[in-house]
């Protein structure tokens, strides 16, 4: 469950194109026959580069702004860059300004790009295919069914800032945690490596697998309480999914879609029942 949001894991939260720039470092891949009003769509799921440190598990990211890292990311927009997508999708509250803002400032020489999955891939692939914005279309809701405005976030951020003060102090040789397989392999990986690992049918059907054991009986007092959480996050992952209709021109538009790799079971799952879209297979554009 390393995407689905969470406030705590005690709690189980929730184109044009540029003129030549696409295969000036790969050739296009073969695109698949979709109808005429459908729009091929290519759902990438991430880890959370900038560690924000919300989600019930969280992968502990090193530096993207590394030099190692920084090669990295200009492969894998060389890779993503093949699929030639008109509209740019991230995970931001639909009808918010704040990363088109932030784009248009990058744009113009004004905002430097952090951390995050949305500065590092969504931006810089936008500039690169000479997009106007990206497009916000997340519905922020947790598992518990919390809205952002319900959330007191002076507690979360007390609590963020009493983790990473916990994590300054270097801890001695024989202490020191045992790597996950998830941090080993992304320590290991490049970042297109890893993401394909991250986007492959057996990690997002495990990765899913760990909603569908929160409908087993649990022995608690709420005999819905765990399904209810379930039922939560599959109402927040459909409204991201009516939200991407929104900004979509079915049949011209070609989506890329940048999401938490949490969400891949059931984003990936309406996109293949869906009439409108036709599914790309992500692994294929993070490979050479």
């Amino acid at each position: 469950m390393r995407a689905a949001t969470s406030i705590a894991a005690a709690t189980l939260a929730l184109a044009a194109l540029a003129p030549g720039r696409v295969g000036a470092q790969m050739e296009a891949l073969p695109e698949q026959d979709c109808p005429g009003d459908a729009s091929p769509i290519l759902i990438l799921g991430t880890y959370h580069m900038a560690n924000p440190g919300l989600d019930s598990y969280n992968v502990e990211a090193d530096d993207v702004l590394s030099a190692r890292r920084q090669a990295e990311i200009a492969e894998l927009l060389d890779r993503l860059e093949r699929f030639r997508p008109t509209l740019i999708a991230i995970e931001s509250k639909y009808g918010s300004d704040t990363w088109p803002e932030r784009y248009r400032q990058y744009l113009a020489g004004e905002y430097e790009l952090g951390r995050s999955e949305t500065d590092q891939i969504a931006l810089r692939l936008a500039e690169r295919l000479g997009h106007e914005t990206v497009h916000p279309v997340d519905f922020p809701m947790w598992m518990n069914g919390w809205r952002n405005d319900e959330i007191d976030w002076d507690a979360v951020r007390a609590r963020n800032a009493a983790r990473d003060s916990a994590q300054t102090e270097e801890p001695e040789r024989d202490e020191l945690p045992e790597l996950t397989e998830e941090q080993r392999r992304l320590m290991e990986s490049s970042i297109a490596d890893y993401l394909a690992w991250l986007n492959s049918d057996a990690e997002i059907a495990s990765g899913h697998a760990v909603y569908m054991e929160m409908l087993l009986p649990s022995g608690g007092m709420g005999i819905y309480s765990r399904a209810d959480q379930v039922t939560n996050w599959y109402q927040r992952n459909i409204r991201i999914f009516t939200n991407l209709n929104r900004v979509t021109d079915h049949g011209t538009d070609r989506v890329l879609l940048l999401m938490g790799s949490g969400h891949l079971g059931i984003l990936r799952q309406l996109a293949l029942d869906s009439p409108y879209f036709c599914l790309a297979d992500t692994e294929a554009y993070l490979v050479r």
